[in-house]
């Protein structure tokens, strides 16, 4: 059998209003539809590094009332994984 399918969400750039909302619906729609949701902590900062310890597996009961918080649940980073040249390949083989 096989493992089932995993929708990694992240906050990167700036804030966003509403973005709670956001990272609720979407993992409440994926989790309906039989996908691992993981919330990935401070943006790119932690996947450039190789780092997993900031990423958190995401559940509908946890999130059903945050759209009432302000911020994001999952914190944001600036950092860009496409202005280093191995960036991109750090944060897939993170992933």
């Amino acid at each position: 059998m096989s493992s089932p399918k995993t929708l990694a969400i992240l906050v990167g750039g700036g804030p966003a209003p509403g973005i709670n909302a956001v990272i609720a619906a979407a993992t409440i729609e994926a989790r309906n539809h039989g996908l691992r949701v993981l919330g990935c902590y401070d943006g790119f900062k932690w996947l450039v590094q190789g780092d997993t310890s900031h990423v958190t597996e995401l559940d509908i009961g946890e999130l059903s009332r945050i759209h009432f918080e302000g911020g994001s649940i999952l914190r944001t980073s600036r950092t860009n994984p496409t202005k280093t040249q191995d960036g991109i390949r750090y944060v897939a083989e993170t992933l």
